[in-house]
C-alpha cells in the first residue's frame, strides 16, 4: 500500500510531462485541422520540456504542501485539493512562461499548449487517481482491514457507521464501554473511531494503548479532551472527527528528519573518524580488547537492537551473556544494594563504579562512549534525538504512560540528557523525553543538539 502511495507523484509527473508532449505535438499540425486554420508560432521542443519538467516539479511540490500526497490516507474526495493544486501550480507558471521569455525561454510556450495540458492534465489525473482508488478499496478488502468503534452502547456505535462511508474497511466492530477487557487488549484494528463521551481515565487508557499501535485513533465528541494529545482535525468519510497523535511531526517533517539524521551521522563519522581512533588505540592500551561494548536495547515499538558503545569497564566486569554474564551481573547486583548507589528505583546510579576503567572514567564524562552511535543511526536504529534506550529490564518497569516513550527511535542525545542527566530520577526523565515526543521538530532537535555541546564543553 505505501509503495503504490508513493508512486502516485512519480505516476502524476509522468503523465503530465507526456500530456504536454502530446500537446506539443498537436500544436504542429492544427493548421491542417479543419477550421482551425491557426498560425504555428516558432517554438522549440526543449524550451516546452524544460516548461512542462518546470511545471511537473512545482506541481507535486505544491500538492505536497497541501498534502495531497498523504502516506496513510485513501483517496477518498481529494479531487477538489487536487483541481486547486492545479489551479496554483497553472497561474504561477503561466506568470513564469510569460516573464521569463528571452531569460528561460526564448520564444514563448504556446497558450493552445498551456490551457489544453492543464485541462488534460487534471481529466487525466483523476482518471488515473479513481483508477488508484480502487485498487486502494481492492487492497483493502483483501487484506480484511477492519474498523473498531468504541461507544457507550452499541446503538450510538450503529449509527455513526452511515458516516463513514466512502472509508476503506472491509467491516466495523464495535466494542461497548462496559466490555473494558476487550478495549485494553492489544490494538488489531487499522483504525480505531471513539464515539460519545467517555470517562477520563478510559479514555486515557486506550489513548495510550494506541500509541504504541500502527493504529490512527479518532474522536467524535463535543466533550472534554486530553491534556496530553495532540489534536488534529480530520474527516471520515461524512463525520467530522479529531485525530489523537503523539506528537506534532507530520510526514513531511519526518522524512526531512530521517534525512537529517543519515548524513548529520554520515557527516559526524568522517569528522570524527582521527577521535574515534584515538579512543580505540585508548582503550586498547589501557585494557586490551575488545573496544566496543555491544548489549541489547529496546527501541520503537519495542523492537530490540544492538546498542553499541566504547567499552568502559573492565571485559570480565561487564554485564550481558556475551561477557562474564553471571559474575559481573552478581556484583552489579551487590553495587546497587550498596551505598555507592546514589540513585534508586529503575535508572541505578553507582558512584566510584570499580568497574570502570580509567580510560572509561573519561570518556563517561564527556559522553565519547556514546559516539559509534552514529552507526545505529544510519542503520535507521537510532536517531540523533530522542528518548533514552532502556534495557529490556527496565521496560519491564515501564507505566502505561511511559510506554508511549518507545513510540519513537531511540536517541544518541535527548532532551532529558541536556536538562538534568543522571541527576535525575527516571520519572523525571520520563516527563521530560515526553515533552520532547510530544512538541518534536525539526528546530527542536536543532536546539537539543546545540545544548548538548553547551553541556558537554562545560563537563556536566
Amino acid at each position: 500500500m505505501t509503495i503504490i502511495r508513493l508512486l502516485r507523484p512519480v505516476i502524476h509527473n509522468i503523465l503530465i510531462l507526456a500530456i504536454f508532449y502530446g500537446v506539443y505535438q498537436l500544436r504542429q499540425f492544427t493548421d491542417l485541422i479543419p477550421g482551425i486554420q491557426l498560425d504555428i508560432p516558432t517554438m522549440i521542443l526543449e524550451e516546452t520540456i524544460l516548461y512542462a519538467i518546470i511545471s511537473t516539479v512545482w506541481f507535486v511540490t505544491i500538492g505536497i504542501i497541501k498534502n495531497l500526497y498523504e502516506l496513510h490516507k485513501p483517496l477518498y474526495r481529494h479531487f477538489t485539493k487536487l483541481s486547486k493544486t492545479r489551479l496554483y501550480r497553472t497561474v504561477s507558471i503561466t506568470f513564469l512562461a510569460y516573464f521569463g521569455q528571452g531569460f528561460l525561454f526564448i520564444w514563448w510556450i504556446s497558450r493552445f499548449i498551456i490551457i489544453t495540458a492543464v485541462i488534460a492534465t487534471i481529466l487525466v489525473l483523476i482518471i488515473f487517481d479513481s483508477i488508484r482508488n480502487n485498487i486502494d478499496k481492492k487492497i483493502y478488502k483483501h487484506r480484511k482491514h477492519k474498523m473498531l468503534i468504541i461507544a457507550n452502547n452499541k446503538e450510538d456505535g450503529k449509527k455513526v457507521i452511515p458516516l463513514l462511508h466512502g472509508y476503506y474497511a472491509a467491516k466495523y466492530d464495535i466494542i461497548e464501554t462496559k466490555n473494558r477487557e476487550k478495549t485494553q487488549a492489544k490494538i488489531k484494528y487499522h483504525t480505531t473511531i471513539m464515539v460519545g463521551t467517555f470517562e477520563r481515565n478510559f479514555l486515557q487508557n486506550v489513548f495510550e494503548q494506541h500509541r504504541l499501535q500502527n493504529t490512527r485513533l479518532f474522536h467524535l465528541t463535543e466533550s472534554f479532551l486530553l491534556e496530553d494529545a495532540v489534536y488534529k482535525p480530520d474527516t471520515i468519510g461524512n463525520a467530522v472527527v479529531l485525530e489523537y497523535t503523539h506528537s506534532k511531526l507530520d510526514w513531511r517533517t519526518a522524512v526531512f528528519k530521517r534525512i537529517f539524521d543519515f548524513f548529520g551521522a554520515t557527516f559526524g563519522i568522517i569528522l570524527l573518524s582521527p577521535l574515534l581512533l584515538v579512543i580505540a588505540i585508548a582503550i586498547k592500551i589501557d585494557s586490551s580488547w575488545p573496544v566496543f561494548y555491544t548489549q541489547k536495547r529496546v527501541g520503537k515499538h519495542g523492537k530490540s537492537f544492538n546498542f553499541v558503545k566504547f567499552r568502559s569497564m573492565y571485559t570480565h566486569l561487564s554485564v550481558w551473556k556475551k561477557y562474564w554474564w553471571k559474575k559481573a551481573e552478581k556484583m552489579y547486583q551487590d553495587l546497587i544494594d550498596s551505598d555507592q548507589n546514589v540513585r534508586e528505583w529503575e535508572l541505578p546510579k553507582i558512584q566510584n563504579d570499580p568497574r570502570v576503567t580509567k580510560v572509561g572514567k573519561f570518556i563517561r564524562k564527556t559522553s565519547l562512549d556514546e559516539l559509534p552511535n552514529l552507526f545505529s543511526i544510519i542503520r535507521w536504529d537510532m536517531s540523533i534525538v530522542g528518548p533514552r534506550p532502556h534495557m529490556p529490564n527496565e521496560i519491564e518497569k515501564y507505566k502505561l504512560r511511559q510506554k508511549r516513550l518507545l513510540s519513537t527511535k531511540p536517541w544518541m542525545t535527548g532532551y532529558a540528557q541536556v536538562f538534568g542527566r543522571d541527576t535525575l530520577s527516571f520519572d523525571q526523565e520520563a516527563r521530560l523525553d515526553l515533552y520532547y515526543i510530544q512538541n518534536r521538530s525539526v528546530r527542536l532537535d536543532i536546539y537539543v543538539i546545540f545544548m548538548t555541546i553547551k553541556v558537554l564543553f562545560k563537563g556536566r
